[in-house]
């Protein structure tokens, strides 16, 4: 139904409603009223309907006030946080592999003297450090940007960033805003890469070939 506020007690809370049809005035209460933008006026065009109360009173309910926009509840933007690695039973298995692959290095230099006859014992350390130093990957595959609060997927450069212990990530777009504003640490991350990707470049060759002297050592 429609009607205009002919009545209003902003200090009581309730006033009256005259409906369009030229029915009888409505009784309404401010609890009553659905536009939580501002106060009811005397003159507001309405939308309501009408119900009986406890006592067979007929009142008006549901209220909007027309050409007030309607207010809706503030909701708490969604924070998805992203848990700090954890050690798996693999971890745990490489731990105790490196520590007996060392405690049988040096039980072999005490023993022996001799460094050829300890570096088979180093191959299972080696493996191990190599794998416990792994690339892992957060549970959570997405985050929430801690610059502007958006929620983007993980990729490798926030999988990276987690690895080394990060908990505070940011999205495409911030990452790179703040590259722009610190150029220096772009060019420390270049380096930074192209130091990690020649690190293992060098590991992969020589693993191998220190792998081979060994066995060769062994057998002959």
């Amino acid at each position: 139904m429609k009607g205009k506020i002919s009545q209003w007690r902003g200090d009581k809370g309730f006033g009256f409603i005259l409906p369009d049809d030229g029915t009888d005035k409505l009784f309404f209460h401010i609890s009553s009223v659905k536009t939580r933008a501002r106060r009811p006026k005397i003159g507001d065009s309405v939308l309501f309907e009408s119900e009986r109360d406890s006592r067979n009173r007929l009142r008006a309910k549901g209220i909007v006030i027309e050409g007030v926009a309607q207010s809706t509840p503030h909701r708490k933007s969604k924070v998805v946080q992203t848990s700090p690695p954890k050690k798996n039973a693999l971890d745990y298995v490489l731990i105790v592999l490196l520590l007996g692959s060392l405690i049988g290095v040096g039980f072999i230099l005490f023993q022996s003297g001799s460094i050829e006859n300890a570096v088979p014992y180093g191959i299972p350390a080696i493996v191990a450090v190599i794998l416990l130093n792994r690339q892992k990957k957060p549970k959570e595959k997405k985050f929430s940007c801690a610059r502007c609060r958006k929620i983007a997927e993980h990729d490798a450069r926030t999988i990276k960033a987690w690895n080394n212990g990060s908990l505070k990530f940011y999205c495409r777009t911030c990452h790179q805003q703040w590259l722009n504003e610190h150029p220096a640490q772009l060019h420390e991350t270049t380096l930074n890469r192209r130091g990690g990707c020649l690190g293992v470049l060098v590991l992969v060759a020589i693993v191998p070939i220190v792998a081979g002297v060994s066995l060769y050592q062994w057998f002959a």
